[in-house]
């Protein structure tokens, strides 16, 4: 579903978006700022996975319980290896 909505953008950037889409890479103005506003959040997304990952390699419990899960499946591995 598509909302209509109003935003206050700086000229030059407006300018650059025109002359972006003039080229013919986007369908129109409306698409080019759709795929910017959704190339941003994916950003956006991408970064906090990044953040917690780090954060998680951190921590002393999620470590132990990576231990534990890699030793569960060790033998598992091992005999899926064999057949």
């Amino acid at each position: 579903m598509q909302k209509k909505v109003t935003f206050a953008i700086n000229q030059a950037v407006l300018e650059e978006a025109k002359a972006i889409v003039e080229t013919k890479r986007f369908k129109s103005l409306n698409s080019f700022v759709e795929k910017a506003i959704k190339d941003v959040i994916e950003r956006i997304r991408r970064e906090e996975i990044k953040k917690a990952i780090l954060e998680a390699s951190r921590d002393p419990k999620f470590l132990s319980d990576l231990r534990d899960v890699e030793y569960d499946f060790e033998f598992a591995d091992f005999e899926y290896q064999g057949k």
